[in-house]
């Protein structure tokens, strides 16, 4: 059911590896001497993912990806619910494919004794383990870090939730309630709020925790002793946007320079004659450089004087520069004030990301087929560690696996005996078949409703 090197295509844009590569010999640029599978920093750990969504499985994807043994306990019939959201094909959901590539897949029923039993074992092999319940639940099971570290010391143990415990930890949590709280919603819109179109703090946290666990790990390695990590996404929504959205608001007191405003208003974007542009004309060098080449004079108009005045006055700024380029294509746009040494960039479409030169010339999507899921993208981790960057040829090592996967080698390293490997087996195919049937019912009344 595992992936193969085999399957994998090519990276977009990538430049054909040089012949000093080809003959076995590291390149920075163009992944693993030929016939070597390079081991990652992270290599030799195992770490226990309980998690769901995105911020614990893509936790985990990092430090799978940075060569940990990442194996994801999931329980029976349905798994991890994000193998059902979103896009999807032939019964793999997009998003579950990119965070939980590299992984293995183990089913367990830890309501289950007997399977609650196994994965206790599994517990005396691990490093570290993530998860994301609602607090309180795996306390409830007898799996929480006291239970734990007292049958595995060494035990690096990442608690995941939205607020942590206080007033609101038992409201259920999704990535908009942390926009709102933190205020990243009104940040956005001043008066008229609204949320950044991603799970940004979902992913945010993810990082967050793989750093946690990593430095937690650094530190076991000088004391012996693991420990407790509880990681909420609101504090680190509110760590990870402070610098800057809040920075009006850092000092306390009197005797505060009012500054020149929010940060995000210093960045508008701009409409050349067939499409956005983003222009930095913070600096009065940046504004001058642009003035002198649409023959202009907004570094001398008194409304744009300084970089607090042109913030100030930012909706005029637009219009005068939107005048000034109405005629003037992106790519001279960018070109020009380029070689000019002004801040500038072409606002890509989602679609235009794939072609766009640089991320071309970095190799940095690669397009790879999912044994499920078929041909796909996804972005490379972005740092080379050993100087290797990633290939389509190299990564990822493992694809996100079907549920239950990798059970039978898992449970059997680990000396469960035959009989039991083989009845949970059983169990899980005859959950697969019922909730393959189950797709296959709603793909079919879908279908029917688009008919109508």
């Amino acid at each position: 059911m595992g992936s193969t090197a085999s399957s994998r295509l090519r990276s977009i844009g990538s430049t054909p590896a040089p012949e000093s590569s080809r003959d076995g010999s590291a390149d920075p640029h163009y992944g693993h001497p030929m016939g070597e599978t390079r081991k990652g920093p992270l290599d030799g750990y195992r770490i226990l993912e309980l998690t769901t969504t995105v911020s614990g499985p893509m936790a985990a994807m990092t430090l799978a990806d940075q060569g940990a043994e990442v194996l994801k306990i999931e329980p029976p019939f349905t798994g991890d619910t994000a193998r059902f959201l979103g896009p999807a094909r032939n019964g793999m959901a997009a998003m579950f494919a990119t965070v939980n590539r590299n992984k293995k897949s183990v089913c367990l029923d830890l309501k289950v004794d007997e399977e609650r039993a196994i994965f206790l074992d599994l517990v005396r092999t691990a490093d570290a383990l993530i998860e994301n319940y609602r607090p309180g639940v795996l306390d409830r099971m007898g799996l929480g870090y006291e239970a734990l570290s007292a049958i595995r010391p060494e035990l690096v143990y990442a608690s995941i939730t939205g607020y942590g415990t206080g007033p609101y930890e038992n409201r259920r949590v999704f990535d908009p309630l942390i926009q709102a709280t933190a205020g990243t919603a009104a940040a956005q819109g001043g008066n008229d709020p609204e949320n950044i179109r991603m799970i940004i703090f979902d992913k945010v946290t993810a990082l967050t925790t793989a750093q946690a666990v990593t430095a937690a790990l650094l530190e076991r390695a000088r004391t012996g002793r693991g420990q407790y990590l509880p990681i909420t996404m609101l504090e680190s929504a509110l760590s990870y946007q402070w610098p800057d959205v809040m920075w009006s608001r850092t000092y306390v007191g009197d005797n505060v320079s009012s500054g020149p405003g929010e940060l995000a208003d210093w960045f508008p974007t701009f409409q050349a004659a067939d499409g956005p542009v983003s222009i930095i004309l913070v600096s009065d060098g940046a504004l001058e450089l642009f003035s002198i080449w649409r023959e202009a004079s907004l570094h001398t108009d008194p409304r744009f004087a300084t970089p607090a005045l042109r913030e100030a006055n930012i909706d005029e700024l637009v219009a005068e520069v939107n005048a000034l380029i109405a005629d003037v294509p992106v790519a001279e746009v960018c070109a020009t004030l380029d070689a000019f040494g002004v801040p500038v960039a072409r606002v890509n479409t989602l679609d235009e990301v794939f072609d766009d030169e640089q991320v071309r010339h970095l190799g940095a999507i690669i397009e790879t087929e999912h044994p499920d899921g078929g041909p796909m993208r996804i972005a490379r981790p972005p740092v080379p560690f050993g100087g290797v960057r990633e290939t389509a040829e190299t990564f990822p090592a493992k694809h996100a696996p079907r549920l239950g996967e990798d059970s039978a080698a898992v449970l059997g390293e680990l000396g469960v005996d035959g009989e039991t490997i083989a009845r949970l087996l059983a169990r899980d195919a005859q959950n697969a078949a019922a909730v393959h049937a189950m797709l296959e019912a709603r793909a079919a009344a879908e279908a029917a409703s688009t008919d109508d």
